[in-house]
C-alpha cells in the first residue's frame, strides 16, 4: 500500500471521537464569563480513596464533573464546592481518616489526604488554565502549579520546553517553582511542596497511545475499555468491513491498512503499546517483530501457549534475541480465569494498566 492511500484510509470512517477534560470545562467556563469551583487532590497517604489523576469541578448551577473518589469524603468536599459558589477563599480541606474519623464519614478506609478547593472566577488565572489546557489537548507535557500565597492560589503553567505562563508573584519563588515542576515532568509524577510555599504541580502527560492489530471480536471490547481507562487507541486492520468507526467509535484512529504499511507511517515508538489480536500466527508475528524493533514500552499477543511457543521460535530464527523475546506478553493478559471476549479484554487491559502504572 503506498503512503498516500494509508493516509486515506488512515481517515476512513468519519473524524475521532472528542475527548474532553476538567481543564477544558474550566476554560469554557472563563470564556463565557461563568463561575464554578475546582476541588484537586493535592497529597494522599495510605488507603485515602483519592485517585493521583483525579479531579471535581462544580458549575455555578451546581452540576459536576469528575470526581474526587467519591462516597463521603466527595459529599463534604461538594459541600465547601457549592457553598463557595456564592463567595468564599480557596481552602486545603486535610482529611485524616483516623478510625474514628473513618466511622464518622461511614467509610471503611483510613488513610490520610488534603483536597484543594478553589473558586474560578471568569479571569483568575485564565491565561495558565488556558496555556494548560492547550498544551493537554495537544498531546504535549505541561504542569500546572498551584501556589498558596497568603489567602490567594495563583498558578503557574509551565511546559516541558520551559515555556511558563503565570507568576506567584516572587521571582526567588517562581524560580524554585518552575525547577521543581521541570523534574516532576521529568519524572511523570505530580507532588506537593512545602517550600518555598505550599503548592501543587499538578503533572499532566498526553494519553498513552496503544494499537491494536486485528479487529476482531476480542478488539471491540478491548479498544472500548482501554479508552475509559486513558489510552488513546488505534486499531489497524487489513479489512475495510471489520475496521470501521461504527464498530470502534471509541478509538482515535481506525486504520485500513497491512501490518507493514502500518508500521512504517503510525508513530509507533518507545512509549507505545502495541497489542496483537489478528486472525492469524503470521500475522501476530509481524506485529510482535514489528513492535520489538519499534521498542515499544509494551508487547503482547493473544494465543495458546503451543502458538506463542511456535511464534518465539520462528522470530529467535530472524535473529531477535531472548532478552528481546522476553519481553513480550504472551500469552497476554493478567490471569483472572478470563472466558469471554469481554473478560479478557478486561485481562489484557490490566496489564497495559500494571505496566503504565509501574507494577507490571
Amino acid at each position: 500500500m503506498r503512503q498516500n492511500e494509508h493516509e486515506q484510509t488512515a481517515r476512513r470512517g468519519g473524524p475521532r471521537p472528542s475527548r474532553g477534560s476538567i481543564l477544558a470545562e474550566v476554560v469554557a467556563l472563563q470564556h463565557g464569563g461563568r463561575r464554578g469551583v475546582l476541588a484537586t487532590p493535592f497529597w494522599s497517604l495510605g488507603s485515602a480513596p483519592v485517585g493521583r489523576s483525579a479531579k471535581l469541578l462544580v458549575r455555578e448551577d451546581g452540576t459536576t464533573v469528575g470526581t474526587v473518589g467519591g462516597g463521603a469524603l466527595e459529599a463534604e468536599v461538594l459541600r465547601v464546592a457549592r457553598e463557595m459558589l456564592s463567595a468564599g477563599a480557596p481552602r486545603l480541606l486535610e482529611f485524616d481518616l483516623s478510625p474514628s474519623d473513618v466511622a464518622a464519614l461511614g467509610m471503611i478506609c483510613g488513610g490520610r489526604c488534603a483536597i484543594f478547593v478553589e473558586p474560578i472566577l471568569p479571569t483568575a488565572d485564565a491565561e495558565a488554565f488556558a496555556a494548560a489546557e492547550l498544551a493537554e489537548s495537544t498531546g504535549e507535557p505541561v504542569a500546572l502549579i498551584t501556589a498558596l500565597v497568603g489567602e490567594a492560589a495563583r498558578k503557574m503553567a509551565v511546559s516541558a520546553d520551559g515555556t511558563v505562563v503565570g507568576a506567584s508573584g516572587d521571582a526567588e519563588t517562581d524560580r524554585a517553582l518552575i525547577h521543581e515542576a521541570m523534574e516532576a515532568l521529568s519524572e511523570g509524577r505530580s507532588r506537593f511542596l512545602e517550600q518555598p510555599v505550599r503548592a501543587h504541580v499538578d503533572t499532566l502527560l498526553p494519553h498513552p497511545r496503544a494499537f491494536i492489530f486485528g479487529a476482531g471480536h476480542i478488539a471491540v471490547p478491548l479498544a472500548h475499555i482501554a479508552q475509559i481507562v486513558g489510552f488513546d487507541v488505534t486499531l489497524v486492520d487489513d479489512r475495510s468491513e471489520f475496521a470501521s468507526r461504527d464498530r470502534f467509535p471509541a478509538a482515535e484512529e481506525v486504520v485500513v491498512a497491512q501490518v507493514q504499511d502500518a508500521f512504517s507511517s503510525l508513530p509507533i515508538a518507545e512509549e507505545s503499546y502495541v497489542i496483537a489480536v489478528t486472525r492469524g500466527h503470521a500475522m501476530d508475528e509481524e506485529v510482535v517483530a514489528g513492535a520489538l524493533r519499534a521498542r515499544a514500552r509494551y508487547v503482547g499477543m493473544i494465543g495458546s501457549r503451543r502458538k506463542v511457543a511456535q511464534v518465539r521460535e520462528r522470530l529467535r530464527e530472524r535473529g531477535f534475541t531472548d532478552d528481546e523475546l522476553n519481553r513480550v506478553h504472551a500469552p497476554i493478559g493478567v490471569e483472572i480465569g478470563a472466558d469471554t471476549v469481554e473478560e479478557i479484554a478486561v485481562s489484557i487491559v490490566a496489564e497495559l494498566i500494571a505496566e503504565r502504572r509501574g507494577s507490571g
